[in-house]
């Protein structure tokens, strides 16, 4: 369970519950008169969240990349000699 360990992953943890939570809320709260305005507003939470989840997986992805050419790279170069 080393994911919990990492601040990024319990803020989109947060941020995944907080958005469910918010369409629940509106969905509780309006039940079966939604009107334009309770429709955009869940919209817009629903837009903004998978921009959210995109640039996290994005995020996470060219970081694994990254540590991985890093590694690759210091393993290649190995010890150098001194003569």
């Amino acid at each position: 369970m080393n994911h919990f360990k990492s601040k990024k992953f319990i803020a989109y943890l947060l941020s995944e519950l907080g958005w469910k939570l918010m369409v629940f809320y509106i969905l509780y709260q309006y039940q079966a008169k939604i009107e334009h305005y309770s429709f955009m507003l869940l919209l817009g939470v629903v837009i903004t969240s998978g921009f959210i989840q995109v640039g996290y997986i994005l995020g996470q992805a060219a970081l694994d990349r990254y540590a991985l050419l890093a590694e690759n790279t210091t393993k290649q170069a190995g010890p150098k000699k001194d003569d």
